[in-house]
């Protein structure tokens, strides 16, 4: 058996997203300010079940470093086929798995996560707080209400997120929407 080929040893469930949530900082806006909208986001299932430690030191041992989330999300208008009025465009979450010489960590093999922004590696204190910073987003979209037009709005948000092949876990992918808001532009 080859050390790169464990995805059969592991069943885990199929990925999906929840918590799908926009969340409007105000219900009304003149027509000179900026709308700001926050879009957030879990991944539930095999995705979070296998980011644990102990799956992280056999992908170590596999010389399988680094886990990739592909992200885009955006703000449309209407019932989902309007225009789209924000998006983050392709962003990439990685995780990388190294061999730790904190005394204060409780695994040899680690994770640090390096978030889309460009930010220095965040090393998580525990398991839970490396699946939460990993699988758990929220971005801040900004738009004119001056392009939105006076009257009533209906926003939605949309996000699609995909991973690759990794020594325990197939590749795989996942979309879905939010509930629609109403905004009011004076």
């Amino acid at each position: 058996m080859s050390l790169m080929n464990r995805r059969h040893e592991y069943s885990w469930a199929s990925t999906s997203l929840t918590d799908l949530k926009l969340i409007p900082e105000g219900r009304e806006y003149g027509l000179d300010e900026m709308v700001r909208v926050h879009l957030g986001f879990r991944l539930v299932g095999g995705l979070r079940e296998s980011f644990i430690p102990d799956v992280w030191t056999v992908a170590w041992e596999d010389n399988d470093k680094l886990a990739r989330l592909v992200m885009k999300s955006g703000i449309r208008r209407g019932g989902g086929l309007g225009k789209e009025l924000a998006s983050t465009g392709k962003e990439v979450r990685r995780a990388k798995f190294y061999w730790s010489r904190d005394p204060d960590l409780p695994y040899r093999i680690w994770t640090a996560i390096v978030h889309e922004d460009g930010s220095a590696p965040i090393i998580p204190t525990d398991v839970e707080d490396a699946k939460s910073k990993y699988l758990d987003v929220e971005k801040t979209f900004e738009i004119p209400a001056s392009s939105l037009g006076r009257g009533e709005v209906k926003l939605l948000g949309t996000v699609e997120v995909s991973w690759g092949r990794r020594s325990y876990l197939e590749k795989g992918s996942a979309s879905g929407r939010t509930p629609s808001v109403k905004l009011k532009i004076l």
